[in-house]
């Protein structure tokens, strides 16, 4: 009898934990929206470098502090692989946030968002096999809407849309590595790792070639804390947390929500112009990535 009560709560323990990965990677993507955001405002004042050391060293404080005793055990495995994922993620943010100083942030919302649609390619290549008739299509569906996105604010591609672009390959091959390499480990404990690379990173980017600008780092600390705490440290933490349980099709749909929730945050605070053209590119983007996720190419 124990038994059959055992194996008729599983599934509702299943139901359960997915209910809360797929939340933690619907927070994932709005705290990536507002951090777009977040750094289009500070783009100005700040250099990318700059940006980035301090958001990162505000989430590895947050992440040690959350979980200390854990952090301070880790092992040389963890720091093997939270040297990997913190030095790809540093280039994708790093190029995240540079793009930003060329290109509106709704637009570098959706660019990033092929993200989605580069894993499940990439994986074809990696396994040695012919992209299916739904890569095809979907690498076709997103090329057109990468021409209709090029005037999402009125302006042709540029310099700025082209980061993004290498933002999305980048952050591609961070999720493929994160997933083959991070199933095993600490949620707290890799997150951490990751963090504090990615800070040491972005403080040697800045200090070679940005020099420090402490003052205006000091002007704009407000929305810095917030990127630091929410857009590096808790989605981090989260997203690490959250591909241990849900699917990967389930994650890359729900994280589409990040262009969606950059773009309604930059209509809202930066008052950036959408013009109908490009939101047909974008939603032709996000289309594409559906496809993508839903056929499991």
């Amino acid at each position: 009898m124990n038994e059959e009560l055992t194996v008729l709560q599983q599934p509702n323990k299943v139901d359960s934990g997915q209910a809360l990965a797929y939340t933690l990677l619907f927070l994932t993507a709005f705290s990536w929206g507002l951090s777009t955001v977040l750094s289009k405002v500070c783009i100005s004042a700040l250099p990318p470098g700059h940006i980035l050391m301090v958001r990162a060293a505000i989430a590895t404080l947050i992440l040690f502090l959350a979980s200390p005793r854990k952090i301070l055990k880790m092992g040389r495995e963890d720091l093997k692989t939270g040297l990997l994922l913190g030095l790809i993620v540093f280039f994708a943010y790093y190029l995240g946030i540079a793009s930003l100083k060329y290109t509106s942030a709704s637009k570098a919302g959706f660019l990033m968002a092929l993200n989605v649609l580069f894993v499940p390619a990439a994986e074809a290549v990696l396994k040695k096999r012919l992209p299916s008739k739904w890569v095809v299509t979907s690498v076709l569906i997103s090329l057109v809407g990468l021409k209709f996105i090029s005037g999402i604010n009125g302006g042709s591609f540029n310099f700025g849309d082209l980061l993004a672009f290498f933002c999305a390959v980048a952050y591609s091959v961070y999720t493929i590595c994160l997933d083959r390499f991070g199933r095993d480990k600490d949620d707290y404990v890799l997150s951490f790792i990751q963090v504090a690379v990615l800070a040491v990173a972005a403080f040697c980017g800045a200090f070679f070639l940005e020099g420090f600008h402490l003052g205006a780092v000091q002007a704009n600390l407000l929305p810095l804390l917030v990127m630091g705490v929410f857009g590096t440290g808790a989605a981090t933490l989260f997203q690490t947390k959250a591909q241990k349980t849900a699917s990967p099709e389930s994650v890359g749909i729900i994280l589409l929500a990040d262009p969606i929730c950059t773009l309604v945050l930059a209509a809202v605070f930066l008052h950036e112009t959408i013009l109908f053209s490009g939101l047909i590119g974008g939603g032709l983007i996000v289309l594409s990535c559906i496809i993508a996720i839903v056929k499991k190419v």
